[in-house]
């Protein structure tokens, strides 16, 4: 569990959970682009990996620029970067109406926030009082004056808009990553060129090595992120509170919002956010979303995290706790995790760890005639069989053929979720899989079996270079054939083959021409392609 846990690789798998519902691409906007979306994606994975507490993880998305630097620097870089958040708005970039383009631009961000932290659809409130939950019209443009008094895309062209484009680094960033990379070659050189690498001269320098290596290195660069103040070309032109729109439309006006949070749900956050700063009002929003008083924050990131691991939240809408939205199948439990996860300082590794090491999580997947009455397995008394995800069979094809590069961010042999995606450029494989389509929101994904998959893989390039590597391994191995083929299938399935199935890899593979086919057949199967 701790192996687990502690490994780079968790923050890659969990980070692809949190991108599908924040509606993360790389290269951000159709024509006025920007290709800094990665720093997000990388952000996230740092966070999960380093186990930020999960209230911070809110503040730093939605707030970040606004934030001190923990180190005492002049810039926070990290803060900066987790402002990406707010930036990856699906919108049309070439509209010409600039307040058309920034009321698209702030509804976004009232939605992706609301939906993916409160479990809430408050941009249902934009033109008309919500019809079903306590949301009016008034409290969705108390929010939306916070959004318009900050600032995600540039104001320098009529047409068209770029995302803005922040330096995350100062002078002094500069000077301290230049001085720990001179001083790391140096030490380096002088190591290497050292007649006797056991004296007491080389491990004293060896040791300093070591020790200029574990320093934090400043980020340099530039990475697309939210900055205080409204748009100079809009309405509003300063921070301050908005008007209603009257069912929407910006040229009809209605009296002013004060910005503010949701009203239903204030508690001790009531007092309207404008009489308590000069800012846009983010740091308080955010403050108010990771209150450990809010009813809301932590019992939709505890289902989120049980649905990733069952298939199945305790709540099926993930997304919707609102009217509309089901029922929790069992409410005490939801209470009951989500009072574990505030306590453990919103710790999402305590959260797995509480989650995994149940006797729920670790029942058997076969059906019993005591369970056969929950088809849908509403009681989890068993493990629900699910297909694996676009990033996991893409990954598995690369592990199980020994063509994936642990370390590696781009190129062939990365893990999927370095990808590269585009709202010009999809990603085959996931959109064949499952993938959210790119730009969009999604909270739970679906799992569709169809033909078009099984032709996908048996044609798939990935697949094919991925069973002539595992064919080529098993060229060079002096083991017998019965010994690899019983190797193949622990490494594909977790078993050994049957005694039918090793008789028709043996005969198969005795007088193929092209003995790669075989493993290309084992890998597109359905044992391989589910998790059990």
């Amino acid at each position: 569990m701790e192996r687990l846990l502690s490994s780079p690789n968790y923050g890659e798998r969990w980070a692809s959970h949190w991108l599908d519902g924040v509606r993360y691409v790389e290269e951000v906007g159709y024509y006025n682009f920007s290709d800094l979306g990665w720093r997000y994606r990388d952000w996230v994975i740092e966070a999960i990996n380093d186990d930020m507490p999960y209230n911070q993880f809110i503040i730093h998305q939605i707030a970040g620029d606004l934030l001190p630097d923990p180190d005492g620097g002049k810039t926070y870089a990290n803060g900066i970067i987790a402002t990406g958040f707010l930036c990856m708005g699906n919108y049309d970039d070439q509209e010409s109406d600039k307040d058309q383009l920034y009321s698209e631009v702030v509804d976004d961000q009232i939605d992706v926030i609301t939906r993916q932290f409160l479990g809430l659809t408050v941009s249902c409130a934009r033109c008309h009082d919500h019809k079903f939950d306590p949301i009016p019209t008034s409290d969705y443009y108390a929010m939306a004056g916070i959004f318009m008094s900050t600032r995600v895309l540039e104001t320098k062209s009529r047409i068209g808009a770029k995302r803005l484009s922040v330096s995350i680094h100062s002078e002094e960033d500069i000077k301290k990553r230049t001085s720990i990379e001179n001083q790391t070659k140096e030490l380096s050189e002088k190591i290497k060129n050292l007649p006797d690498k056991d004296s007491d001269e080389a491990k004293q320098n060896s040791q300093q090595l070591q020790k200029i290596k574990s320093l934090p290195l400043p980020k340099t660069g530039m990475a697309m992120a939210a900055q205080e103040g409204a748009y100079s070309n809009s309405q509003l032109k300063q921070i301050g509170d908005m008007p209603i729109y009257i069912r929407g439309d910006y040229n009809t006006k209605g009296p002013l919002a004060p910005r503010a949070v949701l009203q239903v749900i204030a508690g001790k956050h009531s007092q309207p956010i404008s009489e308590r700063t000069k800012q846009s009002g983010r740091l308080e929003l955010a403050h108010w979303i990771a209150d450990p008083e809010n009813p809301l924050t932590s019992r939709v990131m505890v289902n989120r995290i049980w649905q990733n691991h069952f298939g199945s939240g305790i709540v099926k809408t993930p997304s919707n706790f609102g009217s509309l939205g089901e029922r929790p199948t069992h409410p005490k439990l939801l209470d009951w995790l989500a009072f574990k996860f505030t306590k453990s300082a919103w710790s999402v590794k305590a959260m797995h760890r509480e989650i995994v090491l149940s006797s729920t999580y670790r029942q058997q997947s076969e059906s019993t005639d005591s369970i056969l009455n929950d088809p849908e397995n509403k009681l989890f008394a068993r493990y629900g069989r699910r297909r694996l995800e676009a990033e996991q069979l893409h990954d598995s094809i690369l592990f199980v053929s020994g063509m994936l590069k642990s370390n590696a961010k781009k190129g062939s042999g990365s893990r999927a979720i370095y990808t590269h995606t585009g709202h010009l450029k999809p990603w085959r494989f996931g959109q064949i899989f499952d993938s959210p389509p790119t730009g969009t929101m999604i909270s739970k994904r679906e799992q569709s079996v169809s033909a078009p998959q099984s032709l996908f893989l048996l044609n798939d390039s990935l697949v094919t270079e991925a069973a002539q590597h595992i064919a080529s391994k098993f060229k060079k191995s002096l083991s017998p054939l019965p010994e690899q083929i019983s190797e193949i299938y622990l490494s594909l399935y977790g078993r050994k083959p049957t005694r039918t199935e090793m008789e028709i890899a043996l005969n198969y593979l005795k007088t193929a021409k092209k003995p790669w086919t075989f493993y290309q057949v084992l890998l597109c199967s359905n044992e391989f392609l589910h998790i059990e």
